[in-house]
């Protein structure tokens, strides 16, 4: 201050700190001028005290070192901006997000960083201005031009003697995927769940078909087995037995929706079953279709139902065909996944199929052939397949690519080899002595003929209280007939009772649809087979010997 004076005369903003005189601090702001007084050089000051005004700058600064590091290191996006879209500021997160260094981003604008076709939403930016804070999604692109969506929360603040926008960035791919993934898996139950109500619905409506096609059956077969060779009779009869037969295979095919696991499980060596549709398809096609077999050499072998998977596939193939109306190629490949899986593709050059169509590809009853050409029930049957050997089904298909589905099925380890045994003794025809438990009279009656025309004694009762009844008494029986669905205690109820009353009596249960309650009811009994109706009389004649046969064993 004193060289100043004497080089200006005088000092004007000087901050200088003094001490009270209780030993306090203080700022103070000096302006001084040398003055003549009583011919004396003087020095007149004006000492303004701004302690508190540096106090209030200090604790300013604090804070924008507070506000300046938690807007770098914050892990949202943070971005302010003019109203008209112009990039004031943004942290590192920001510029990260899209792809660009902070000095680079600035120089573009809200505009540039959202896609083509991009929409304003000027309600959205006049609530804005009015000072109500927003929060939504939008879509921004990244600097390598994928879309990144983001949630936003802006609002509107002051500085400097303007309105900015201030906004915070997430980045919400991950869940956004996982909103997907959600998605998938909830339809996915859905799906399942409806076909779960398919099948209890087929199963019920399955019980009564199959006593009609049975009765149908019965006494088409006995016909075709007693009328002469070649006479107009037994050529008719033998077209109602076929057609019986193919009534109760649609039957059977019906109530895979409902089934957990497959009727039958053995071993199963998939491409010879691939191949046996190839060799049926290459005859069935017309040449218009070109069918290649890709199958991979060394392939595991699964456990489950042949029949239930050869149609399945064969399913599939005719989808394929009928997809290639002019020519193509049909190609079925299996390969081994992994130790525990092998899959199956099922791959045409046909039309294709639009999303909105493969949507809905194996619900069931959709189908988008005319009225006549299809059920919409083949696409369902084959995911009831598939399911029931624990599997999975996935479609690829684009409008004039093709379609390829893939199955995966769990692969099992090979069974160990056994030397063929020797054909055992023979079970002798003989008249046996059957119990018939049916409810329905028609079913009844029916199989009482069938039985009878082979040769056996029937009794034929109508519930199953009737037949434990009987069983009860003197009466010696060589094999029971017992149907499952009957109102009472039905084949369920009857047949522990049945069990503990003759421990030895071989017992066919007879049902139209065999589920795995059937499976396990017969399951948790000796010498219990299973009688799937409509049974023709060359199958009753098997299984009574076969059941007969393992009594005696």
């Amino acid at each position: 201050m004193v060289a100043a004076l004497q080089a200006q005369g005088r000092v004007i903003g000087m901050e200088a700190t003094f001490r009270a005189k209780d030993g306090r601090e203080l700022i103070g702001l000096l302006s001084a001028t040398v003055i003549e007084l009583n011919g004396e050089a003087c020095v007149l000051s004006i000492i303004r005290d701004i302690t508190g005004r540096k106090q209030d700058e200090a604790r300013l600064r604090e804070s924008e070192a507070r506000y300046r590091a938690q807007f770098d290191l914050a892990s949202e996006g943070i971005m302010t901006r003019t109203p008209e879209g112009q990039l004031l500021e943004v942290n590192e997160a920001f510029a990260r997000m899209h792809g660009y260094t902070r000095e680079a981003i600035l120089r573009k604008s809200l505009a540039d960083l959202m896609p083509p076709g991009w929409v304003r939403h000027p309600e959205r930016q006049e609530r804005l201005l009015a000072g109500l804070p927003q929060t939504f999604e939008v879509v921004h692109i990244h600097k390598d031009g994928h879309e990144v969506p983001m949630e936003v929360s802006a609002s509107l603040i002051h500085s400097g003697g303007r309105s900015i926008i201030l906004a915070f960035h997430r980045d919400i791919t991950e869940r956004r995927r996982s909103e997907s993934e959600k998605a998938d898996l909830t339809s996915q139950l859905l799906h399942a769940q409806k076909m779960d109500s398919l099948g209890s619905l087929a199963g019920g409506v399955a019980h009564d078909m199959n006593n009609v096609l049975g009765a149908i059956l019965a006494l088409s077969s006995a016909q075709v087995r007693t009328q002469p060779p070649g006479t107009p009779v037994r050529e008719a009869f033998d077209i109602i037995s076929q057609a019986a037969e193919r009534g109760g295979k649609l039957v059977k095919s019906l109530l895979n929706f409902a089934r957990k696991r497959p009727v039958e499980e053995r071993e199963l060596a998939v491409n010879s079953l691939i191949q046996d549709e190839v060799e049926l398809l290459a005859h069935s096609t017309l040449a218009k279709v070109r069918v290649v077999a890709e199958l991979a050499p060394g392939l595991r072998p699964i456990r489950g139902d042949a029949a239930a998977l050869g149609n399945a596939v064969m399913n599939l193939c005719v989808n394929a065909v009928d997809a290639m109306p002019e020519q193509g190629t049909l190609t079925l490949r299996t390969r081994n996944l992994d130790p525990d899986w092998i899959v199956i593709e099922v791959e045409d050059t046909g039309s294709g199929m639009p999303e909105a169509v493969l949507a809905r590809a194996m619900d069931p009853f959709f189908t988008t052939k005319e009225v006549g050409k299809g059920t919409g029930l083949g696409l369902s049957m084959v995911y009831g397949t598939v399911m029931a050997h624990k599997g999975q089904l996935r479609i690829e298909s684009e409008p004039g690519r093709g379609t390829c589905v893939t199955l995966q099925l769990p692969a099992c380890a090979p069974e160990p080899s056994e030397a063929p045994a020797g054909a055992g003794p023979a079970v002798p025809a003989r008249r046996l002595r059957v119990l018939l438990v049916d409810d329905d009279d028609l079913v009844r009656r029916s199989t009482q003929i069938l039985l009878e025309l082979l040769g056996h004694q029937v009794t034929a009762v109508g519930s199953g209280e009737e037949a434990l009844a009987l069983l009860d008494g003197e009466a010696a029986h060589d094999v029971a007939i017992l149907d499952i669905n009957m109102p009472g205690l039905g084949g369920r109820g009857t047949l522990p009772r049945l069990r503990v009353l003759r421990p030895g009596l071989p017992v066919l249960l007879a049902t139209g649809r065999v589920d795995q309650a059937v499976l396990d009811l017969a399951g948790a009994h000796p010498r219990v087979s299973l009688l799937a109706k409509p049974f023709p009389m060359d199958e009753l004649e098997h299984l009574l010997h076969q059941a007969v046969g393992g009594a005696h064993a």
